[in-house]
């Protein structure tokens, strides 16, 4: 990667939001309060609340596909169609669409498909005539079953859909494309390198690209979270130092 000198004052936008303002929020977003700093600590970890919130969401969206299903196991082309048709609905009303479902057309239908294939660098989700063809081909359509492949084109699509209606989700992957179209500008790159390897403690090289940066915060995001569960909400484990302060606190008050 060719550096480029910016001046000391210049500070890289980020469409309207500078790195700084940016890496914030993925830092609310990735890391505990306490691992933050911040003085109060809240009760789960914002990646744990986070996945809650997309797990409700596949939920709903799975129970919207076997509904189309009925009694089957496998789709036919209507069944198909008409996941496809939720699906998309789903993920335009994410995106402001407020028209009515009958309403919502073939075109339509088909923009927000290449959305979510482009998103996903699945081409199956962006050619319509093949996704339908990918779910009408599945030993098992209907989420839930023993042979439903949960990474199926179908499956993907639920899940992206599901990550996009948490809107704290959809603020994070629109972040991270910000961070990664300025990732590819020759100095600009090198910059964000540094400022995210600093803010997140990872020590990138200079070939690092902005896919490996999140991957490894994603990674370490899972593992902290992990860490954070096994820490808290034990009855065997004495209360930390700051549970214990509080409850010192509350003592002394009542006296």
């Amino acid at each position: 990667m060719t550096e480029t000198k910016h001046d000391e004052h210049e500070t890289i936008m980020l469409n309207g939001i500078s790195v700084d303002q940016g890496l914030t929020e993925l830092l609310h977003a990735y890391r505990s309060q306490e691992a933050h700093g911040d003085k109060a600590v809240s009760q789960d970890h914002p990646v744990v609340i986070r996945q809650r919130n997309i797990a409700a969401n596949v939920q709903d969206l799975e129970g919207r596909v076997k509904k189309s299903l009925g009694d089957s196991v496998k789709a036919s082309k209507e069944q198909a169609e008409a996941m496809i048709k939720s699906l998309a609905y789903s993920l335009a009303q994410t995106e402001g669409y407020s028209g009515k479902f009958g309403e919502f057309s073939d075109e339509k239908i088909r923009t927000y498909l290449s959305q979510a294939s482009g998103a996903l660098g699945n081409p199956t989700i962006g050619n319509k005539i093949q996704f339908i063809e990918s779910i009408m081909n599945l030993a098992a359509a209907k989420p839930g079953d023993p042979l439903y492949d949960s990474n199926s084109a179908l499956a993907q699509l639920i899940n992206y859909v599901a990550t996009q209606k948490d809107s704290e989700s959809k603020r994070i992957n629109y972040l991270r494309t910000l961070f990664a179209e300025k990732w590819q500008r020759p100095g600009d790159g090198l910059e964000l390198q540094s400022k995210i390897g600093h803010a997140f403690g990872i020590p990138l090289a200079r070939t690092a690209t902005a896919q490996d940066a999140f991957g490894h915060l994603e990674r370490n995001a899972s593992l902290e979270a992990q860490q954070y569960a096994l820490k808290t909400g034990k009855t065997y484990l004495a209360p930390s130092t700051h549970e214990a302060h509080g409850a010192n606190a509350n003592a002394d008050h009542t006296h």
